[in-house]
C-alpha cells in the first residue's frame, strides 16, 4: 500500500512540473490520453507504456541488445565484404529502430539516410547519432520517402526492413528500388528457398517470398546457403543484384548461392 501511495504521488508531482516532457504532455493531450484511458493503444506506445516501470520485458531492451542484422554475425561478414570491396555513394534503410544496424552503416563512412515511422524511436535513435555527420534520420512512412526518391545511376545499398506495420507496402517499395539500376537490395525477414532453418514473415497469410514477389525473378537473387543455426538469429533474406553488375562479387562469397530458376 505505501508503494502505491508513493507511486501515485511520484505520478502527480511528474504531471505537474516536469513540464517539458514527452510523457507529461502525451497524458495531457485530450485525444491521446482518451486512448490511453480505453485501452487503445498499440504498437511501440503501447509496449513503452506498459513497460514503463520494467523495461526488461519491453521491446526497448531486446532491441538495446541486438548486434547489426538482428545479431546474425554471418550476415554481418557477407555485407562487410559487399561494402568493402565496392564504392557506394549511398546506404538507406528502411526500419531503424534503435539504430543497431544503422551504426553499423554510418562506420563505414558512406552516406546513410534511415527511414523510420515511429516518432518514438525516430527520437531515440536522433540522440544516438548527433555526432554522426554521414547519418541522415527521416522520420516517415517508408514507401512515401522511397517514392519521392528519383530513380538515377546512382549506386545504392538498399536495406529493406519497415515491415511490421499493419500494412505491409514491400511490394511497391520493391517496384520502386529495382529503378536504380546500378544497386543492390538487401530484403530482411524473406524466406530462403529449400532452406528450412531460416525463419521469414507472414502478413496476412501471404509470405516474404519469391513466389509472391515475383518481380524479382527478372533479377539475380542471392539466398543464404549456410545453416541458420550458425548464428544466434535465424531470420531469413535476400541480395538482388539488379542490373548484374555484382555477380563476379556475389558469386564467390562462400555462404550466398545464387538463385535458379525453375520453369
Amino acid at each position: 500500500m505505501i508503494q502505491k501511495i508513493k507511486r501515485l504521488f511520484w505520478l502527480n508531482k511528474f504531471i505537474i512540473f516536469n513540464k517539458n516532457n514527452w510523457l507529461r504532455n502525451y497524458m495531457l493531450n485530450t485525444k491521446k490520453f482518451k486512448k490511453l484511458s480505453e485501452g487503445e493503444l498499440y504498437g511501440d506506445t503501447e509496449d513503452l507504456v506498459d513497460n514503463l516501470f520494467t523495461l526488461a520485458d519491453s521491446r526497448l531492451k531486446q532491441a538495446a541488445t541486438n548486434t547489426p542484422f538482428n545479431n546474425q554475425k554471418t550476415r554481418t561478414e557477407i555485407v562487410d565484404n559487399i561494402l568493402n570491396n565496392e564504392k557506394f555513394d549511398e546506404i538507406i534503410e528502411t526500419g531503424t529502430l534503435l539504430g543497431n544496424t544503422t551504426e553499423y552503416f554510418a562506420n563505414k563512412n558512406i552516406p546513410v539516410t534511415t527511414v523510420e515511422i515511429s516518432e518514438l524511436y525516430f527520437l531515440i535513435s536522433k540522440i544516438r547519432f548527433l555526432d554522426k555527420k554521414n547519418v541522415k534520420l527521416v522520420n516517415s512512412d517508408s514507401s512515401n520517402f522511397l517514392f519521392n526518391l528519383k530513380p538515377s545511376k546512382r549506386k545504392i545499398f538498399f536495406y529493406l526492413d519497415a515491415h511490421s506495420q499493419d500494412f505491409i507496402p514491400l511490394q511497391k517499395e520493391i517496384s520502386h528500388c529495382l529503378k536504380f539500376e546500378n544497386s543492390i537490395i538487401l530484403i530482411d525477414d524473406f524466406k530462403v528457398p529449400e532452406n528450412e532453418t531460416f525463419g521469414y514473415d507472414t502478413y496476412d497469410s501471404v509470405e516474404l517470398s519469391i513466389e509472391n514477389y515475383d518481380q524479382l525473378l527478372n533479377h539475380d537473387l542471392y539466398f543464404p546457403s549456410y545453416d541458420a543455426k550458425k548464428d544466434f538469429n535465424t531470420r531469413g533474406y535476400v541480395l538482388i543484384d539488379i542490373s548484374g553488375s555484382y555477380n563476379n562479387l556475389l558469386s564467390n562469397e562462400k555462404n550466398l548461392l545464387r538463385y535458379k530458376k525453375t520453369d
